[in-house]
């Protein structure tokens, strides 16, 4: 990597705003765009550069992550550009949560533009990409993730190969399933406890040692129990991906009633909580009264 030309990122949300830190970290120079100023803002009093719009990253820099919300903003993306901005195209790292085929249209329009592209969506929430302890799902072109990989091993060095275009998108899907019903799991055990009059703390150390322990006790637990809903992820983005399942599930004749219970306890945290609370935050679906929750 030239360390004189910046690294692109678009999307400047939890999970950009923890892409760009281990860049700058890492000493590389960090080039993000977000429709939101005050995020763009936040980058640079990290220590990053702001550009102007997104056709200004695209410009400048070689290699550039995709951390948009979902697919239809990754499509949108792409669709402004036609061309590549450089002799040489660049490198498109897309992290962003999608459906596969959606991924399979952006490969396409990159392959049309010339550009290197990479499927790696990260399992795992914000402050585990800052740590370094969650896991890229990497898939494309062999050339074109050798080509990445020395931005990969700084974004994620936790990394797992999972095959051609679309198949970290069906992994990350199917990782989602199992992480999302395993907090749902734990909230209701938690909140069952508490009813019970049992001490959430001592229940909590009690499951962790457990042939029931998952990890989500050690990243969820203590913040169901506290009531701590400040965003590592936000349930918003949470519910997106649990009907992202649903969707694919649907597409493929497969019913999963756990996972739609699980979106549906979502869609009443959000209500009692807001959008942009934790995850963490479904235990709030489980622990008030019913007659207290917000009419959906």
């Amino acid at each position: 990597m030239d360390s004189d030309v910046p690294i692109g990122i678009i999307g400047l949300g939890l999970m950009g705003t923890a892409l760009s830190q281990r860049l700058i970290d890492a000493g590389l120079a960090v080039l993000g765009f977000d429709i939101d100023p005050a995020r763009c803002e936040t980058l640079q009093a990290n220590g990053g550069g702001a550009a102007h719009s997104a056709q200004e990253v695209f410009g400048r820099c070689r290699a550039i992550v995709v951390a948009v919300y979902d697919g239809a903003q990754a499509r949108a993306l792409f669709g402004e550009f036609s061309k590549p901005s450089l002799k040489t195209g660049p490198v498109v790292i897309c992290t962003t949560t999608c459906a596969p085929d959606e991924v399979a249209r952006l490969a396409d329009h990159a392959a049309k533009a010339g550009w290197l592209f990479v499927e790696a969506p990260i399992s795992g929430t914000s402050v585990e990409v800052h740590d370094g302890s969650a896991t890229a799902l990497v898939a494309g072109d062999p050339d074109a993730i050798e080509a990445a990989n020395p931005l990969l091993a700084i974004l994620c060095p936790r990394m797992i190969r999972v095959g051609h275009i679309g198949d970290a998108s069906r992994t990350k899907l199917a990782i989602n399933l199992v992480l999302q019903n395993n907090r749902a799991a734990l909230a209701e055990g938690i909140a069952f406890a508490e009813r019970l009059g049992l001490d959430g703390h001592a229940f909590l150390e009690a499951a962790r040692a457990s042939a029931a322990y998952s990890s989500v006790m050690d990243t969820k637990g203590t913040k169901m129990l506290a009531r701590d809903f400040r965003p590592q992820s936000h349930i918003s983005q949470t519910l997106k991906d649990a009907e992202l399942i649903l969707q694919q599930a649907r597409q493929h004749g497969l019913h999963l009633p756990i996972t739609t219970t699980q979106a549906d306890l979502l869609r009443a945290a959000i209500a009692l909580e807001g959008p942009a609370s934790d995850s963490s935050a479904v235990i709030e679906a489980i622990r008030r009264p019913l007659s207290s929750k917000v009419d959906r």
